[in-house]
C-alpha cells in the first residue's frame, strides 16, 4: 500500500516554462540594476537612495529594543543618575559628620594649646 501523502506533485511543462521565465527576468532586473549603478545619471540617486536608507536603519535602531535603543541608553542613564544621586546623598553625610569633626578638633586643639600656655604664663609671674 502507497503512502499518498509523501506523493509530489509534478509540475506541467507550462509552469516550469513560467518560473523559469520569471527567473530569468528577476536575473535581467538585477544586471540591469548593476549596469546602472555606473551611469552618471543615476550615481546622484542612488547615493540619495543610500543616505535614506542609512536613516532608515539609524531610525529603527533607536527605536528597536536592542542594547542602542533609546529605550535601553535611557535606561542606562537612570540607573547611572540614581547612583550619582546615592553618591551625591552620601558626599552631603560625609561632609556634614566631617564639618562637625573637624570642629571638635578645633576645639580639642584650642584646649590643649590653653592648657599648655598656662603652664608657661604662670612661671613667668612667678
Amino acid at each position: 500500500m502507497k503512502n499518498e501523502t509523501n506523493k509530489r506533485a509534478q509540475r506541467t511543462p507550462a509552469e516550469i516554462i513560467a518560473e523559469t521565465e520569471a527567473k530569468l527576468e528577476r536575473l535581467r532586473m538585477k544586471e540591469a540594476k548593476q549596469a546602472a549603478q555606473n551611469h552618471p545619471a543615476l550615481a546622484s540617486l542612488i547615493v540619495e537612495k543610500t543616505d535614506v536608507q542609512k536613516e532608515i536603519r539609524e531610525a529603527k535602531k533607536i527605536l528597536g529594543n536592542g542594547p542602542q535603543s533609546a529605550d535601553a541608553r535611557m535606561a542606562k542613564h537612570y540607573a547611572w543618575i540614581s547612583k550619582i544621586e546615592a553618591q551625591k546623598e552620601d558626599a552631603y553625610a560625609i561632609l556634614q559628620e566631617a564639618e562637625s569633626r573637624l570642629t571638635d578638633l578645633d576645639n580639642q586643639i584650642s584646649v590643649k594649646i590653653a592648657t599648655l600656655i598656662q603652664p608657661k604664663e604662670m612661671e613667668a609671674e612667678g
